[in-house]
């Protein structure tokens, strides 16, 4: 279910990683991926890719809304040695 963001605003992603036994592991990098769609109704999208910092065991980066359209906005955010991205949705409003 998408968290709704109104348009405009900075979204903070913060982030730990778990290995598959559930034990926490801090990764040498984190990378977040933001696809949005650069008009309203569009089909078009693009995608801003931004290095996450570390802080301790977790990881943080900022994104601005004001460069998506208002409609559903997408994220991953990945590490090496991760096996799947942390994945979710963003529905941008008014």
């Amino acid at each position: 279910m998408p968290i709704n963001v109104t348009t405009g605003s900075t979204v903070q992603f913060t982030v730990e990683f778990f290995d598959s036994t559930n034990a926490l592991t801090v990764p040498s990098s984190a990378t977040l991926t933001v696809t949005y769609p650069l008009s309203s109704n569009s089909i078009v999208t693009t995608i801003a890719t931004i290095g996450m910092l570390p802080s301790g065991s977790f990881f943080t980066a900022t994104w601005g809304t004001g460069v998506a359209a208002l409609g559903i906005t997408n994220y991953s955010i990945s590490a090496p040695g991760q096996a799947s991205p942390t994945t979710g949705s963003l529905r941008l409003i008014s």
